[in-house]
């Protein structure tokens, strides 16, 4: 995971003429289009993981006073080279009480988690964490999901 890409920013840059820019405007509109769906599907499966949100599994989740952005994406790093179907990886928060409940996973090349999709050795990393660091808040922003795409 060596670069975090905006879908914000893919229509910028160089060669974006007139005649290339519907099509690459259209390109970009269907590539925010696919993340918006992995992104409900994303949340669908933070719904649906009962252990990892609450109950017992949460409880014995470690609990980090501030977790930082460098933690997750070091978690991302470290852990790339044992997942090569990976075409990204995503953090996913959850208010549980007063503190968060953070998951950070990889994503196959739908963008849909590689931990449920069969591939059990795909490491899942989850955490506890009475506040986020004020870059990872910012990564955040008002959403409760950062996509990584991309890089080897």
């Amino acid at each position: 995971m060596s670069e975090e890409k905006a879908v914000r920013g893919a229509a910028s840059g160089p060669g974006r003429g007139p005649a290339g820019g519907a099509a690459q405007a259209d390109r970009v509109l269907e590539t925010a289009d696919r993340m918006l769906h992995g992104i409900v599907r994303l949340m669908d499966l933070g719904d649906r993981v009962g252990e990892a949100r609450s109950g017992l599994g949460a409880k014995r989740a470690p609990l980090h006073p501030v977790l930082g952005y460098s933690e997750v994406v070091g978690f991302l790093v470290r852990n790339r080279a044992a997942v090569p179907e990976a075409a990204g990886g995503a953090v996913l928060r959850r208010r549980s009480g007063r503190e968060y409940l953070v998951q950070t996973f990889f994503l196959d090349a739908e963008g849909a988690p590689l931990h449920g999709a069969g591939a059990a050795d795909a490491p899942v990393w989850v955490c506890r964490a009475q506040r986020l660091d004020e870059e990872l808040a910012a990564a955040f922003g008002d959403t409760d999901l950062i996509v990584f795409q991309g890089g080897a």
